[in-house]
């Protein structure tokens, strides 16, 4: 485990499989990020309400609302922030629709420890220029 714990850099999770969640906490934790997860969008956007989150990692095929309609939302009052999209079911969804829809990048799982923490790194980068 990282010597620093850093609780500023919170990323969110929103997968409606368990196991899916369970191994970005790990992974990330690991890492040092404090990480929140959410199985929905409703759930999400209750966590974004009441927590400082700027990096978000969306499955696209959730129940109800889904992730590109999620981004949607998360964009009106988190314009800012880093989204990501990620789907097993790559064909069903376009990457202009995911562009237009607001994510920032677009990966296929599983997606590798060394792609997710390139990610997280890069978005938390982003964030700190954005902020000077």
């Amino acid at each position: 485990m990282p010597e620093i714990w850093n609780h500023s850099k919170k990323v969110l999770i929103v997968d409606d499989e368990e196991s899916v969640r369970s191994l970005f906490e790990d992974v990330l934790t690991e890492e040092g990020y404090a990480v929140l997860s959410a199985e929905g969008g409703s759930q999400a956007l209750d966590i974004l309400k009441s927590e400082k989150i700027e990096v978000i990692f969306l499955d696209l095929k959730l129940f109800g609302i889904n992730g590109i309609e999620l981004c949607r939302e998360i964009r009106r009052f988190k314009p800012s922030s880093i989204i990501y999209a990620m789907t097993g079911w790559g064909a069903l969804y376009d990457i202009d629709e995911c562009r237009e829809a607001g994510f920032d990048d677009y990966f296929r799982k599983p997606i590798t420890n060394e792609v997710l923490f390139k990610a997280v790194a890069d978005a938390f980068e982003k964030l700190e220029r954005w902020a000077k």
